[in-house]
């Protein structure tokens, strides 16, 4: 983490050293990702709990202001991070998810001019505000375990690449970017069968993941 902020600061400083102008935009986007989140008690079960798909979208603003080419970004979206579970109990086969209503925060550096191609890192906090567990099979009780209550907030890092485009005469662009996160950070949470994993001995780390396509509307402001 203190290496990423002085990779930043240093970033920024020489944008703001080489820029002859600075200029802001803002951005309404909104997000489609691929979400998991991994831990080792799960991995090590075999057949019996395994990963699956899982999708999640968000919403938001952006905010960006632009030294040359380097700008400072933040953003607030709101929506879901979702994980997938599928295995068998006996001869029953079943699959669960768990739904996380966030709101996330990504604080980043873009790299690139105000219009073309761009790249981007920084970090991504991610609040939990609720979770959820659901379950294709009724002798998995969801109601068992205060599915609620065993997540916690993480922060993740971000790496992204994408462009910006001119929308004919109209005075904003399109953005178009694809993004990876990984937490290294622990949300903790519960297993595929709702059974939370700090129960387990030893009890693992929870590594949230997500690789996605972002699409937002860009209003440039000289």
């Amino acid at each position: 983490m203190k290496k990423l902020i002085i990779s930043l600061s240093i970033l920024l400083s020489s944008g703001l050293a080489n820029a002859q102008t600075i200029t802001a935009d803002v951005t309404a986007k909104y997000a489609y990702s691929a979400t998991g989140l991994f831990n080792k008690s799960i991995s090590d079960l075999g057949a019996s709990q395994d990963y699956d798909l899982a999708f999640s979208s968000n919403y938001g603003l952006a905010g960006t202001f632009n030294f040359g080419k380097i700008g400072l970004g933040v953003e607030y979206l709101m929506g879901n991070f979702n994980a997938g579970y599928q295995g068998t109990i006996g001869s029953a086969a079943y699959t669960s998810e768990v739904s996380l209503k966030t709101t996330q925060i990504p604080v980043y550096l873009r790299i690139g001019g105000s219009e073309g191609s761009f790249g981007e890192f920084g970090v991504v906090m991610n609040n939990v505000k609720s979770a959820s567990y659901f379950n294709s099979n009724e002798f998995i009780d969801p109601s068992s375990v205060p599915t609620n209550a065993a997540y916690q907030n993480f922060m993740g890092y971000m790496i992204g690449v994408g462009g910006r485009f001119g929308l004919l005469d109209l005075p904003v662009m399109v953005s178009v970017s694809a993004r990876f996160m990984y937490s290294t950070a622990d949300a903790q949470g519960v297993d595929a069968l709702n059974v939370p994993l700090s129960l387990y001995s030893p009890a693992n780390k929870t590594n949230a993941a997500s690789v996605g396509l972002h699409v937002g509307v860009v209003y440039s402001i000289d």
